[in-house]
């Protein structure tokens, strides 16, 4: 099974639910046109950590292998927790830091692997890419902004990152030079 195969069978056990989530990583940000490999599903459960076990048991009954216990104790201290289907990593993240309140509320509806499915909006994953800050993700960074740089809210993407790391971090001067290598009016 593919890592889209994995996301939309997730994502149609969350929805029949009622458990608010969003597709996000390497498989929503193809969406945005910033298309390259990934091995994984990145979930956004848009959840307080309290209720990770009512979402671990509607995943597990489609698949999803995890240490139940594990995964609570994780979400709960990190935020996020880690399982499979098949040989697909599944990374989770749930409700841990105030950004992620906005992150649900900013998340939409699209046609992704022909079904309806939410995903986190660009903005926001730009904002969890810079947060992460690897390697990979300022390339990605670099892509979505000479791609769509110009429809890209770069005051809320700064705007958050600053409220998480502080005017000072290396990520926010990161974000900078970014910006500036990829001017609105260019």
């Amino acid at each position: 099974m593919d890592p889209a195969e994995v996301a939309r069978q997730l994502a149609d056990a969350l929805e029949a639910a009622q458990i608010p989530y969003a597709l996000g990583g390497a498989l929503a940000y193809a969406y945005w046109g910033v298309a390259r490999g990934t091995h994984d599903v990145d979930l956004n459960l848009f959840i307080a950590p309290t209720r990770m076990a009512e979402a671990l048991k509607v995943m597990t009954r489609v698949g999803l292998i995890i240490d139940v216990a594990a995964a609570i104790a994780s979400a709960e201290v990190r935020g996020d927790a880690r399982g499979y289907v098949g040989s697909v990593p599944v990374d989770l993240f749930v409700n841990s830091i105030p950004f992620h309140e906005e992150a649900a509320r900013r998340a939409i509806e699209v046609s992704l692997f022909d079904k309806p499915i939410r995903v986190l909006s660009a903005e926001d994953i730009a904002v969890l890419k810079l947060l992460f800050f690897r390697g990979k993700d300022m390339v990605d960074l670099e892509r979505l902004l000479a791609l769509r740089g110009k429809n890209l809210d770069r005051s809320y993407i700064r705007s958050w990152l600053v409220d998480a790391m502080g005017e000072d971090d290396e990520r926010v001067a990161a974000w900078d030079r970014l910006c500036a290598t990829f001017p609105l009016t260019a």
